[in-house]
Parts: C-alpha cells; structure tokens; sequence
C-alpha cells in the first residue's frame, strides 16, 4: 500500500502536503480530513496509517493530480488498507520469545536441587562483548549479519539469544523452519520488514542446501535483504561449524567453478564472523565463579567440566556421550544409523522406518538373535530419553502445524559432529542403502545419499536414489542419471535423459549433441549445436567438427567449423586462417582474419596470419596485412612482425613494419610503437612518435616524453614536460616531478607530492624516496614513506623495506616489516622470506618466520628440509603443519614413514589425513604398496579410500584386481555392491529403474566381496 501511494505522489508530481491538506479540508466528498503532518506520514513513513478515511482522502486527491481512474484507486487503496491492518508481520516480538523454540539447547537438570530459570545463569564472555557492540549498531538503524563460528555446544546460540535482550520492545524475531528452513526463507524472505532479525540457527542449512540453486537463491536474497534501506535495519544472526564456514567462505581456485560465490560475498563482504571459543578462559572461569552461588547447574558445570568445556557440560554432552559409548548394540546401531544419514547429507528429520530399516545391518548375526522382536521399538525409547533433563541422543521431533508427517527423529548434535568425525572413513552397510531408496522423504535427502554413493562406488544404489528423486519432481538429477546409463552402456537410456533435460529447461548441452550424432541424428545433432552457440557455448559446434573429421566428414567438419568461427571464436577462426593459408588460398584465409577482427575486435588470427607470411619469406604479403589492420586502428600485427624482424637482425625491416603502423595515427599506436623503439635503442624514433601523440593531446605520451627527456639530461625540457602532464591531472607525472624535488633537496615539498601522487594511484615515487631514506639512514622517514604507499594500495611496499634491511644486515629489522606485511594479508611475502633465511643458512629463522606464517609455510619449508635429505626434521614440521590444520601434511608425513618402512605410522596418518578430508592419501598409500607387490595391503586401502567416499580410487582397483580376474576390469561401469562387493552388470529397465543386465543375472559370481572373508594366500600382503 505504501508504495502505490508514493507512486501516485510521483504521478501527481509530488505536491506539498501543505497544499494537498488544505484542497482535501475543502473537499466535502472526501471522507477524511487528515492533517499536513498526517498526510506526510500516509505518503513518506513506514508506520501503518490507522485512519482508513484518511488514506483514501489522499489517495483520491493524488489521483486526481496523476491522472487516475478515482473509483479504481477508491476500491484499490481501501482493499489494500484492509489487508495491511489484518495482515500479521513476519515474525514474534521480542517480548514473547521462547528460547527453546530458537533451538537453545536445553541445559541440564542437577539431582535434588530445583532451577532458579529455565536457563543457567548466564557467564558473558569476550565474544558476547563482539556481538553485543555489533547488534547496538543494528538498533541504531544499520542492517547487519553476524555469524557465530564454533563447535557444537560451545555457547553460539545462547550467545544470540542473549544478545537479544538488548532489542528495544518494537523489534521482532523471524525464526524460518516451515516446511523447511530453506523453504521458509526462499518464500518469505519478501515479507521481512525493518527491525527483524532473521535467525539462522545453524545456518549450514539454509547455505549449505543439498540443491545448490536453492543455497544460492537464500544468499541472493539475504545479500538483497541486507543492502535494501528501505527494509533497514535488519539483524540477521547465524550460527554455523566450522567445518561447515570453511567451505562456504574459502575462495576458489582461479578458473574453477565458484560455487559458493554468493554465499562468500554474504558472510565475509556484508557479513562479520564472530567466533566462539571451545573452552572458558581463566578469566571466564572466575566470573562463571562469581555467579555459580545461584546457580547449581552452573556450579555442578564447574565441578564436572574438564578443560574449561562449561556450556558442553551444561548441554548434557557427558552424559550424552556416556549414553551412546556405553550403549547396547541394538541401541547403538540406531544412533550409528542416524550418524551415517545425517554426515552423508539427510535432513535434520530421520523418519522411524529409514532408522529402523537401516539399524538391522549395523548388528551382528548373534546380536540380532540376542534381541526380542520388539528391540527397535525398545532401543528408540532409550535413544529418546532425556540425560539429565536434556534431550537424548534420538530426540522425536513434533508434527508441525497438525500435520501427520509419520514419526521422525532428530539426533542430538554433538552426537552429529562426533560421528562426522569418528565415522569418516566409514561406509554404511547394504540395509542403510536399501532403507534410503525405500523411505528417502524428499527428493534433496534423495540427491544427497545418491551422490554419497556415487562417491563410494555404489553407482547401481546411486541410480535408484536419482530415479527416485526424478520421480518426486527433481528434474535437475536427469543429467547425472545420463552418465550412470551411458557409463553401463545404456546410451538410449542417457540419450533419453538428456533428452527429457533439453525439453524441461532448454539449455544446449554438449552430451545431447554428442550423443545425437553418435545415435544417427547428425541434422538433430547440428541443431543443437547451433542452439548451444545462440546461448554463449560455440564449443559444441568445434566439438562436433572434431567427430565428424573422424568419421571422416571433411566437409560437414569444416562447414561447422565456420560455423563456429562466425559465433567469436577467435581461436576456431585463426585455425580457419591457417589451414587456408597452408594449403594456398591466400584470399579465404585473408578474409577469415578480417571477418575475425570484424566479430571480435581481435587481431589474433591477423597476427597469426602476418607471422606466418614473414616465415614463408613473403615480407610484401605480410607488410600488406599490417596496412591493412592499422588502417582499421590495429598496431598488433605491426608490433609483431617487427619483432619477428627486430629478431632476425633485420632492423630497417622492423623501422617499416613500425612506419606502417604509425600511419593510422591512433594514440594507442604511436605510444606502443615509441615503447618498442625505446626498448631498441631508437630514442629518437621513440620521440618522433610520442611527439605525434602529444599533438593529439594524450598525457601518457607527455609522460613519456618527459622521461625521455630526462634520461637524456635534458632537465629542464623534462621538467616542462612534466608540469604539463601535472597539470592536465597525470599522477605518474606528478609522482616523476617529486622525485626531482627530491633531488633538488626539497625532501618535504617532494613527500606531499609523492603523497598526492599516491592518492591518485600513483606509489611509485614513494617507494623511491623510501629507498632514498633508508639509503640515507632515515629509518623512520622509510617506514613512514613505505606505510604510505602500502595505504595507498601498493601492497609490495613493507616487502620492498624489508628487502633492503634483509640486505643491510638487519635481518630483525626485515622480520619485523616482513611480519608486518604478512598481517596485512601478503601472505607471499612469508614465504619468500623463509627461504631466503633457509638459503642463508638460518634455519632457525626460517622456522621462526614459517611459524608466523602457519601451517600452509610450516608445509613449504618442510618440503625444502626434507629436500636437503633432512627427513626427521622436516617429519617434525609436517607435524606441526598437520596440528595447523593442513591435511596434505599428514599425507607427506604417511610418505615418510613409509619410506622409513614404519608401514603402520604411515597408514595411521593416511587414515588421519582422509578423517580430515584428504582421502586421496589412502589411494596414494595404496599406490606405494601396489608398485611394491603387496597387492592385498593395496586393495584394502583402496577400498578404504572408496568407502571414505574417494571414487578415484575405483578405477586403481579395477586395474589391480583385474590383473588376476578380468571381471574387475568393469568396476568402474558398474561399481560395488551396497555391501561393497563386485557388482554384476546391470542396465536401466523398462521402468527405468536400475536392474540387471540380460545374460549377466543367473550364475553370476559376484564374491569377493569388500567385508567378506578372504581365501587366505590369495592376495600377497607385506606381512
């Protein structure tokens, strides 16, 4: 309503409200009679009016003014007046706020003493002091984020909750969890209004969604939330692992794919991270001391916690812990069961059946004998029951809203971290898999365990996680269910699917076309080619040439060839030239690279064609193509072909190619020709063409033509020359003018200008009167200078200071800045410096300056220690590196010990290394042992490596087995077993559901088996 009114004010070309009250007072067939004040608060406030009459009045009064049909604004507005009044504003005020329905967790209950308050008291802490300075910013009208980092159990949530309390009465509290968090965000995040704030309880959920496109929608739409003032302000607080923060804020690699790009740009560009330390400091534990008196939960806390770990104890994390080490089988299989579903990507809700069904594989043959036949339903009740007054570790979760969801249960999340860990490396047995493709709830749960399996070799369970979730409406899953059918050969199937995925979202891919093709549908397949270049991707269309050049279509190659060139391809078009030149046809070839520079305004198939020309000794013909492309402004060729001559030691040849280039007159040309003369020696040609350049009014030129003159000794001509390239606002200029203050021993009036230079982009002349300074023993004048330039942008400056100190002698003075620099985030700067210390013999400096640098330098001058053959030296670093948190140094420290013939170390720390995330370490191990013989000792880690979810490791143990059984040689087609044995070939059915392969299904000896027994002898070990 607020926005159709201003836009009627804007219609109305925004009359004062002064005029407007007075024509609406006058006005007896206008129901209100509101006030100046009241008519500007209708049209500019946030505030609802409460008046109807009066919202109409002005409404009708603007409408005149715009033009409008009276009686259409008349219904329009007071429609609109109505749902605004009745409607409910997103989220609960503060005032009625429940901490529980927030997700506090629950504190725990001390044995014959009654609590004071639903919550313990409560111990502040310095990341309180953080969050509390960021929310008052928040009620002072700034729209923020504040995500809390931390461990489970550490205090994040509570921290939130008691932030709150300093929220004036009129804020309210938007909690999205209906239907599903992602869900609630993706449908009301529209309605949120000022002083909200939107609370993100762990908000790997919301970021971390299993459909990427939805991850990415939250984070858009939060960025907008945040930057939209007339929302402002907004409170968004969020908690998170860290195992989950570090993925969603780490930059990828350059040129990969940046799949968490918006969710980076929401946490660590809008965002600030707060983090929640594990432990209570000394000075925590005094003030948790003071108000322990009150409190028997936080004295029982203090009493019992180990290592400082109170808001774990108080959360029941002991007992918890207790409860499922000291559990039955049957009990501890459910809780495994939950482990399992909820590290390999299902949601936070687990349906009784999934965990039931799953659970019996986790047993023993004997221990499911030992058991009544009613034991899950006696194992559920003891996983749910309360430790201490918090929730046990399966908690069931409530139907929402009346709805009959079925039952489900929630596991606790400690238990939830802890197995992420502890049950990293392992794979969840067959039962687990066949639960999942019978109960899987919704299709994200669905494509999460698909892709879980897919991981760990099991494609054919893989398969029917994907066809479920296309069942349930997941049409994105189409793609990967076309490589699961074309990798068991199943091309039609595949074909079928990528088919089906054009139809739905009509985007071009290169498997269609390919496929098309390969199925005897060349014109369908062209077709799309055609379609996929119309959508930015003329790849398919070289692509595609490339087979049928195979197929021994020359013809159709070429003609899609062209095609492809027509679209911008610059290198297609380059090839196009050069295969014409090669076989003769100068013309095509000639007018191939104009058409190039034509589309895409590059000279590289131009350029191509002009080197070509020079080397068959056609100089004519090349000179020809450089006239040509500088008549069109283009100086490339030209710079080209007189470098190719320049080269060759023909200098008057390289002068006319240059010459040539010139003529066009363009400044670009004439300064990049005099750089190329100056760099020959030719400092006259340089001036001649900076001389034209200047004519044509560039600075640049003006510049350069300055430094010329310098060099030449021709001071006062420079000194001209700069003042006008000064004067016309070229910085460079400026900066050239201050250092020959600076000769002139004016030091002051040449910082203020090396200082205005700066400000402008310009550093260079700082970094020389810092050089001049140190030289002259004015330390401080050097540091001052440096720090300058390093403001300013030029983050080489510290390291150029402590380049030259590093030089002097003063190698502690280097550290300092080097330290210095590495705070401010030049983190190359470390690196370089270690080496520098360890090739002067300083090995304990280096180590001093990696330690600063962390783990990722501790890793590099291990390296270089272990290169100079010192191995426990450098084992000793990559220890640290590995204790840092860098995997590949538990991986390194896995090569060693192998190599030392400690074979058990090195795959302990391989072990340790995937736990952590760098399962490759596993295969590498695997990779040693295979070279050395010990085929059963290789195919054991291997398999470990598939079932820690390494699915490259699948194609090394096809290679290995299949040199004694050559049905292994088909692993990588049709995976394991869900109980990790060979599987036998299968193929999509009619129902399209995975099945298996006629002639493959009787009689098929699938054993060995990944968990069966092994004959022994069969497989040569090292022991």
């Amino acid at each position: 309503m607020k926005d159709y009114l201003y836009q009627l004010y804007v219609e109305a070309g925004a009359p004062p409200t002064q005029r407007m009250a007075v024509e609406i007072e006058q006005d007896d067939a206008l129901p209100g009679s509101p006030s100046k004040a009241t008519i500007h608060r209708i049209i500019s406030s946030r505030e609802l009016p409460a008046a109807q009459e009066d919202v109409v009045s002005v409404a009708l009064a603007l409408a005149r003014g715009a033009g409008r049909n009276p009686a259409e604004v008349d219904t329009r507005v007071r429609r609109m007046w109505v749902a605004a009044h009745f409607a409910r504003p997103l989220g609960t005020p503060v005032s009625d706020l429940d901490p529980f329905a927030l997700e506090v967790h629950r504190a725990i209950d001390v044995p014959g003493e009654q609590p004071v308050s639903r919550l313990p008291a409560y111990v502040p802490r310095d990341h309180d002091t953080a969050l509390g300075a960021l929310v008052d910013r928040a009620i002072d009208g700034e729209s923020l984020l504040v995500t809390l980092v931390g461990e489970s159990s550490t205090g994040k949530t509570r921290a939130c909750w008691e932030a709150l309390e300093r929220l004036p009465a009129d804020w309210r509290v938007w909690h999205p969890f209906d239907p599903t968090r992602p869900d609630a965000v993706l449908v009301h995040l529209e309605e949120v209004g000022p002083q909200t704030v939107i609370w993100l309880n762990e908000a790997q959920h919301y970021l971390l969604a299993p459909d990427a496109r939805t991850a990415e929608g939250i984070a858009a739409g939060l960025r907008s939330v945040l930057t939209d003032r007339s929302r402002s302000p907004v409170l968004v607080l969020a908690t998170i692992w860290p195992r989950f923060w570090e993925p969603l804020t780490a930059p990828s690699p350059t040129g990969a794919y940046d799949r968490y790009e918006q969710q980076r740009k929401l946490l660590t560009g809008l965002g600030r991270c707060i983090e929640v330390p594990r432990a209570f400091t000394e000075t925590d534990l005094r003030r948790a001391r003071r108000k322990a008196n009150g409190d028997p939960r936080l004295a029982s806390a203090l009493k019992g916690a180990s290592h400082g770990e109170i808001t774990q104890f108080l959360a029941g994390v002991p007992e918890l812990m207790r409860r499922y080490l000291c559990a039955a089988p049957a009990e501890k299989a459910l809780i495994h069961a939950a482990m399992d579903y909820r590290r390999l990507g299902y949601g936070p809700a687990l349906p009784h059946e999934l965990l039931v069904e799953a659970a019996e594989g986790y047993l023993k043959e004997h221990e499911l004998g030992l058991r009544a036949g009613d034991w899950r339903e006696e194992a559920l009740a003891y996983c749910a029951l309360p430790c201490h007054g918090v929730p046990g570790p399966l908690t069931p979760v409530p139907p929402r809203g009346g709805e009959d969801t079925g039952r489900t249960y929630r596991l606790a999340d400690y238990l939830e971290q802890h197995g992420r860990v502890e049950r990293r490396l392992m794979c969840p047995p067959a039962s687990f898999w066949e639960a999942a493709i019978r109960h899987c709830a919704g299709t994200d749960d669905s494509v999460a365990l698909a892709r879980a399996a897919q991981r760990r070799g099991r494609l054919k369970v893989a398969a029917a996680l994907y066809e479920n979730a296309l069942n349930e409406g997941n049409a994105d899953v189409r793609t990967e269910l076309a490589r699961l059918a074309e990798g068991v050969g199943d091309v039609v199937k595949a074909k079928e699917c990528h088919e089906a995925a054009w139809a739905a979202d009509r985007r071009a891919r290169w498997e269609l076309v390919r496929l098309r093709q390969l199925l005897g549908e060349p014109g369908r397949a062209e077709e799309l080619a055609h379609e996929a270049a119309n959508q930015g991707d003329s790849t398919s269309l070289t692509r595609l040439a490339r087979l049928r050049q195979e197929a021994g279509d020359d013809e159709g190659a070429q003609r899609l060839t062209r095609n492809a060139a027509a679209r911008g391809r610059i290198r297609t078009y380059a090839g196009l030239a050069r295969s014409r030149e090669e076989v003769g046809d100068r013309g095509r070839a000639e007018t191939l690279a104009f058409l190039a520079l034509d589309k895409t305004g590059s000279t590289y198939a131009l350029s191509d064609l002009v080197g070509m020309r020079e080397k068959a000794g056609d100089g004519a013909a090349a000179e020809h193509l450089v006239r040509a492309a500088a008549d069109r402004g283009k100086v490339r060729p030209a710079i080209r072909l007189a470098g190719m001559r320049w080269k060759a030691g023909d200098r008057q040849g390289a002068t006319r190619a240059l010459d040539l280039a010139a003529e066009s007159g363009s400044i670009f040309a004439l300064t990049e020709l005099a750089r190329l003369k100056r760099r020959w020696g030719d400092v006259d040609g340089a001036e001649r063409f900076l001389r034209a350049a200047v004519d044509q009014g560039s600075t640049v030129a003006l510049t350069e033509l300055a430094r010329l003159r310098e060099r030449a000794g021709d001071r006062q001509a420079a000194l001209g020359l700069y003042h006008r390239a000064a004067g016309r606002g070229n910085t460079d200029a400026l900066a050239h003018l201050a250092l020959l203050r600076e000769e002139e021993g004016a030091g002051e009036e040449a910082e203020r200008m090396a200082c205005s230079a700066a400000d402008g982009g310009s550093t260079f002349a700082l970094l020389e009167l810092a050089w001049l300074r140190e030289q002259s023993s004015d330390r401080e004048g050097a540091e001052r200078l440096a720090r300058t330039a390093h403001r300013a942008g030029n983050t080489g400056a510290l390291v150029l200071l402590a380049r030259l100190r590093e030089k002097a002698g003063d190698s502690s003075g280097a550290e300092d800045l080097v330290l210095q620099a590495a705070a401010a985030g030049d983190s190359r700067v470390l690196k370089e410096f270690v080496v520098r210390r360890e090739k002067g013999g300083d090995s304990e400096g280096a180590e001093r300056l990696a330690s600063a640098g962390g783990g990722a330098v501790l890793l590099q001058l291990a390296g270089l220690w272990e290169a100079e053959g010192r191995q426990a030296e450098a084992e000793r670093l990559y220890r640290r590196a590995a204790d840092l948190g860098q995997t590949h140094a538990l991986g390194e420290l896995a090569r060693l010990r192998q190599q030392a013939g400690d074979n058990e170390a090195a795959e302990d720390h391989a072990a340790a290394a995937a736990r952590a995330g760098h399962v490759e370490a596993l295969s590498d191990l695997a990779h040693v042992y295979a070279r050395r013989g010990w085929a059963g000792d290789a195919d054991r880690l291997y398999r470990a490596a598939i079932d820690a979810g390494y699915a490259g490791a699948l194609t090394h143990l096809a290679a290995l087995r299949g040199q004694s059984d050559a049905r292994w040689e088909h692993l990588p087609r049709y995976g394991l077993t869900a109980d990790g044995g060979l599987s036998d070939p299968w193929c999509f059915g009619c129902s399209g559901k995975p099945e298996p392969s006629a002639g493959h299904c009787a009689g098929h000896d699938a054993t060995p088996r990944g968990h069966g027994p092994r004959p022994a002898g069969t497989y040569p070990t090292r022991r």
